[in-house]
């Protein structure tokens, strides 16, 4: 049980760390750890969310001023239709191959980005909201991952990384709230669900100071080379822990 802790503290730190730093990680981070952690995937994805309120919700607030709300509203429409039929899809689906679907969606958007991030651009429009909500949502539902498009789709409608950071926190903070409930409603939500929570919410504020201050040492254009980095690897990680 000791170990459960560390573990868990450690983990929601780092994680907490990188989504102070970028904008986003935290999610991506823990659910690669929380499901070895943690009994099952569907307990793991819950304490994500849970914890995932608190980083989005103070961020958000800090950045406030900042946020764009409007430029999020149609990916976060999708997000709430498509994400509690993820929910219950990942419940039928094995372990293994979600992790391995995970990974290798992270790898190829992620290297896709890197060699073409100063190229491309999203265009606001309600068709690229209405795409990247659905992919979101998708990814959401099944892994309590949706960072990675979310992200991806901010970078590209903003232009500074301030309005970035708080359009972002903005989207997460409203789809977590949503999917928290979506999990009360389908019973994910326990009392050791809620223990677990506490505890890594604890090692989260460390996380959040720390990442913060290297976030203002750096430039939007550093941020997206990392962020594009950090998905990479990430897709990496996922898929190798999942082989063997």
């Amino acid at each position: 049980m000791d170990m459960t802790i560390f573990w868990l503290v450690s983990t929601a730190f780092i994680g907490a760390f990188l989504q102070a730093a970028m904008g986003f990680g935290y999610a991506v981070f823990v659910m690669v750890f929380f499901p070895l952690i943690l009994p099952g995937i569907n307990e793991a994805a819950t304490v994500s969310v849970l914890t995932g309120l608190l980083i989005s919700g103070s961020m958000l607030f800090s950045y406030r001023r900042s946020a764009q709300p409007k430029k999020v509203i149609w990916p976060i429409g999708v997000y709430f239709v498509v994400a509690p039929f993820a929910i219950r899809l990942a419940a039928y689906i094995p372990q293994r191959e979600l992790g391995m679907a995970l990974g290798l969606f992270l790898l190829a958007v992620g290297i896709y980005y890197l060699f073409s991030a100063d190229k491309l651009r999203i265009p606001c429009t309600p068709t690229a909201g209405l795409i990247a909500g659905a992919v979101t949502g998708l990814f959401g539902g099944l892994f309590s991952v949706s960072g990675p498009p979310a992200a991806l789709y901010c970078l590209s409608v903003t232009d500074s990384k301030e309005s970035y950071v708080g359009t972002l926190q903005f989207f997460f903070f409203t789809t977590n709230i949503y999917t928290a409930i979506v999990r009360v409603i389908n019973g994910f939500v326990t009392g050791a669900v809620l223990i677990w929570s506490l505890l890594a919410g604890l090692g989260m504020v460390a996380g959040i100071l720390l990442g913060g201050a290297v976030y203002k040492r750096m430039d939007l254009s550093s941020i997206k080379r990392w962020v594009f980095l950090f998905i990479s690897l990430m897709g990496l990680w996922i898929i190798a822990s999942n082989l063997l």
